[in-house]
């Protein structure tokens, strides 16, 4: 899904109005690490209309509502779903890009669009107690041109909650810098950079088992995650 870009003044006024009767995405928002993200009813892990994303044989991730709407994700035993965010839109909403699962996990890449700048962050959320368990940004350095902006092409998760990435920094729609990062191991919180190098293929992350693979101008890398 490619990353929506800032929009004009009269383009958020005519956006809003155009979505009055769109489905509300309050409490939607996938907080900070070790706060909990709300719930709602969603007997058997479903919801009327709902449209599935991403899932294992423990865990689903779907979507209410065509075009937009908010997206949740609960254990497929559950009777009640969380609430991570909306899919469509990302005009002042947290939205879900893309979701990788896990065990009983669940790895989200968020975007929210400003009418100036677009952010970008990832979560790792737990499906079982619907707490954050982990969060960073794409790169380890913020944009620091107007014309810039950090994303996340692709993650890999384990159901143990070892994770991976890869971010890259765009300027006027050319990468001008690229990192394949892991999350730290054990109480630490925080990242570990695996390689940062512009040519990194932003899609090319893979995993198996516990080893993240890529390719960096033509040559495969890999190391443990």
């Amino acid at each position: 899904m490619a990353l929506s870009r800032p929009r004009t003044h009269a383009a958020a006024v005519a956006l809003c109005i155009a979505i009055a009767g769109w489905p509300s995405a309050a409490g939607a928002v996938v907080r900070e690490p070790g706060q909990r993200v709300n719930s709602v009813a969603a007997p058997n892990c479903t919801k009327k209309g709902a449209t599935t994303i991403a899932a294992n044989r423990r865990v689903r991730v779907f979507m209410v509502g065509k075009g937009f709407g908010n997206v949740y994700g609960c254990r497929r035993d559950a009777d009640r779903a969380y609430v991570l965010g909306v899919r469509g839109e990302c005009q002042n909403y947290d939205e879900i890009d893309d979701t990788v699962v896990a065990g009983n996990l669940v790895a989200l890449n968020i975007q929210t669009c400003g009418l100036t700048s677009t952010s970008s962050r990832l979560r790792l959320v737990s499906l079982l107690s619907g707490r954050v368990l982990f969060g960073s940004a794409p790169l380890t350095t913020r944009p620091v041109g107007e014309a810039q902006y950090d994303a996340i092409r692709r993650m890999v998760v384990t159901a143990e909650g070892r994770l991976a990435w890869v971010g890259v920094r765009v300027e006027r729609g050319a990468v001008v810098a690229a990192e394949v990062r892991r999350r730290a191991h054990g109480s630490r919180a925080g990242t570990v950079l695996l390689e940062g190098d512009a040519r990194i293929d932003p899609r090319s992350l893979r995993r198996r088992g516990n080893t993240a693979s890529w390719s960096t101008a033509g040559a495969t890398r890999s190391a443990r995650i």
